[in-house]
């Protein structure tokens, strides 16, 4: 019996095909929300879970392995642009009267503007309030709740004036303090958002001027708002 010579297998025969290492799920689930996040701020919140899937070359059904719905993934893009980087020492240094109250203003918006001064956050934010979804007014509940109502109560404190467990803070009283942060942040929005400058910072000289002019006014424009209208005020 002659014996059969078998050749050595080829390389290609005898190793298996590479394979493609796949993420873990979490990884993978962050890497879409990222992408999503740079895809909503460029295109707002209008823009389709199908362009999104093919800009990220994922297809949809896939993208919804990972997000339940369209509601839900703008739920995580909340959660990540929005709450995850809202600081809980924020509401606390408002209410430090430890700290003179122009110092604590500067502390707190040298913070939160460095958080929020930068393009995706400032796009996100009007794409959302112009399409309606719930982003916007949830942040924006924040804001007051935890920011500018503690600020009122302080503004008070700090001129000696009544307390709010006497009269309830006014919503002249919030509309002045949110005349005075949305002029601080639409600073943001003309130099992120609307692409007017490359420079993402305010000046720190310019902060310090606007906090110093609000709190200067302040008694005045509080007093006058804790008025009484006058017989004189309510003839036509």
């Amino acid at each position: 019996m002659n014996d059969t010579t078998h050749s050595p297998p080829s390389d290609a025969a005898g190793l298996a095909a590479p394979r493609t290492r796949r993420q873990p799920r979490d990884q993978r689930r962050a890497q879409i929300l990222r992408e999503s996040i740079a895809f909503f701020s460029e295109h707002g919140f209008s823009g389709s879970t199908h362009d999104l899937a093919r800009q990220i070359g994922v297809t949809q059904p896939l993208l919804f392995r990972y997000f339940d719905s369209k509601e839900d993934l703008f739920e995580a893009i909340f959660k990540a642009v929005f709450t995850d980087q809202w600081q809980e020492d924020w509401p606390r240094l408002i209410r430090d009267r430890s700290i003179p109250l122009r110092e604590r203003l500067a502390r707190f918006y040298r913070s939160y503007l460095g958080v929020i001064f930068n393009r995706d956050w400032m796009r996100l934010y009007i794409y959302a309030g112009l399409a309606d979804v719930a982003i916007n007014r949830r942040f924006f509940e924040m804001v007051e709740h935890q920011i500018l109502r503690p600020l009122c109560a302080e503004l008070r404190a700090e001129f000696h004036m009544v307390p709010p467990e006497a009269e309830p803070i006014t919503n002249d009283e919030l509309d002045y303090v949110w005349m005075f942060h949305g002029g601080i942040f639409y600073h943001g929005i003309r130099r992120c958002a609307f692409g007017t400058s490359s420079d993402h910072e305010i000046n720190p000289a310019m902060l310090e001027v606007s906090i110093d002019t609000f709190v200067s006014a302040a008694p005045n424009v509080i007093a006058r708002l804790l008025r009484p209208p006058s017989q004189e005020d309510s003839n036509p």
